[in-house]
């Protein structure tokens, strides 16, 4: 009997043709979820700190009379994390399901139980995709990783928009707060993603 089969060229050589297909769609397909990960822990975030916001506003009242709100420059407590870890526990963390937290300098800084985190001085929220990326120095913030939030006693938490007068154009181009959304200033793109329906659309800085 005659048994037909592959020889080993041929065999190598449809190897390597695969190799070379998984190298070029590989990074695509990383880079599509990467950003399908921050896309789901950006809307989390934004939803679960609103909803606990808005929680406790039933139990103490409207948000302008809470305890040293936002740790105006009048307080004596602006600045301090040990502070505003006291203030968190107190008005969010019984409506936050979170694994870790403590003060370091200035700052209050949250892990959460999906394993994201954020770290927070006066009104500013700066939001880690990872937790660990929270463990760097505070106030950076990039297109990636970690995005700026804020929260007023008028609108409540949101991602950071100062400045910013409502149009999607507005968002990459610098405004009277000196922030945009861009790779060298990414102040507001947290709020380009939430204006584009929480997307990261192709003209997004990734």
């Amino acid at each position: 009997m005659n048994f037909r089969a592959f020889t080993l060229a041929e065999t190598l050589i449809t190897i390597g043709i695969i190799g070379i297909i998984a190298a070029l769609t590989l990074p695509s397909l990383i880079e599509k979820h990467q950003k399908k990960v921050t896309v789901t822990r950006l809307k989390a975030f934004n939803s679960i700190m609103a909803q606990a916001f808005q929680t406790a506003k039933l139990e103490y009242g409207d948000w302008e009379n809470w305890d040293n709100n936002n740790f105006g420059e009048s307080s004596s407590d602006k600045g301090d994390g040990k502070q505003q870890l006291l203030w968190l526990e107190k008005y969010l963390f019984p409506n936050i399901k979170h694994i870790d937290a403590y003060s370091k300098g200035k700052y209050a800084v949250v892990a959460l139980s999906n394993g994201s985190g954020f770290s927070t001085y006066n009104s500013l929220y700066f939001f880690c995709v990872k937790y660990s990326d929270c463990k760097k120095v505070m106030e950076d913030y990039d297109t990636r990783s970690r995005f700026i939030f804020q929260f007023s006693s008028v609108n409540g938490f949101e991602p950071y928009n100062c400045g910013w007068k409502g149009t999607r154009e507005e968002l990459f181009t610098t405004n009277s707060c000196r922030h945009l959304c861009s790779k060298t200033s990414s102040g507001m793109c947290a709020k380009l993603i939430q204006y584009d329906g929480w997307e990261i659309r192709d003209d997004y800085p990734w």
